[in-house]
């Protein structure tokens, strides 16, 4: 049986697509619509605001364009926010690669921790991660095991890195990896700006039988990169539509395709690696 029960799993991604279509709403207005008490609708909006869905506002809640959750949580150069509803569809897009009873290592980052709600749907997930604010919503959503790694606290004091975070990741063996990385080289490199995030992405990506990445925004061009794989290695890629428009002969020259739009992101996968759903 799902944890929570599917009805909050899908109260609360109603509110917060009823926030954003929107803008802003009253708790009385939500609790009319969704047939629950004032009490209830106050503690889902108090949990999508942790989460970086909306805003509670007097009385309400109000739809945010920009992220109010964790920032990603390894050290990355100032960007431009990520408007919510992209970072919600990404979130939503990255999930539907999952199965049942798989054992998934979700990556850091508020982008993924977004995905964790909708990893709920599926039956005896192992969840693997080593990002500490990724715990809370996994033990609210996920219907079977959820495993932190073990390691040393990295220096934003969020993710757990390290040789120890290394050997757990192994000894786990993740049939599936939902990761993010910043920019992909001209010659199919994917690359992040943290050493530390480095070492744990390789370690997921070559452990898995399938992977399944995020790329959020346009490369910036000067940053430190440190390589985590090749594109070629992917089973699935998921990006904004503007993103998609930088990399999109280097998706082509490894053989991804397109398999679904919106007004939002794209997937692109693999035929020869991504599994027959």
């Amino acid at each position: 049986m799902a944890k929570p029960s599917t009805s909050l799993l899908k109260r609360r991604l109603d509110i917060a697509e009823i926030v954003r279509k929107n803008g802003e709403i009253k708790v009385d207005d939500l609790a009319e619509m969704l047939a629950v008490s004032g009490v209830t609708i106050r503690n889902d909006l108090n949990y999508l605001e942790q989460q970086g869905y909306l805003k509670r506002s007097f009385g309400g809640a109000i739809y945010t364009a920009q992220p109010v959750g964790i920032p990603v949580s390894y050290d990355v150069p100032c960007v431009q926010p990520l408007d919510n509803a992209i970072e919600l569809e990404l979130a939503k897009q990255v999930a539907r690669q999952a199965g049942n009873e798989e054992t998934v290592f979700l990556g850091a980052g508020s982008v993924l921790r977004k995905a964790i709600p909708f990893l709920g749907e599926y039956r005896e997930l192992c969840l693997v991660v080593n990002d500490l604010a990724h715990v809370a919503p996994a033990r609210d959503y996920i219907d079977g095991e959820m495993v932190l790694l073990g390691g040393v606290l990295g220096s934003c004091g969020q993710t757990l890195e390290g040789e120890l975070a290394l050997q757990s990741l192994r000894q786990y063996q993740p049939s599936r990896c939902l990761v993010m990385v910043e920019s992909i080289s001209d010659d199919g490199t994917l690359n992040v700006a943290s050493e530390a995030a480095a070492a744990i992405l390789q370690e997921a990506i070559k452990a898995s039988t399938h992977c399944v990445v995020a790329i959020a925004r346009r490369p910036v061009y000067g940053e430190a990169r440190y390589a985590v794989g090749k594109l070629s290695q992917v089973s699935a890629v998921v990006t904004p539509q503007m993103v998609a428009a930088e990399y999109h002969s280097r998706f082509l020259a490894v053989g991804l395709s397109n398999s679904y739009t919106n007004n939002e992101c794209l997937t692109w996968i693999n035929p020869a690696l991504h599994p027959a759903r």
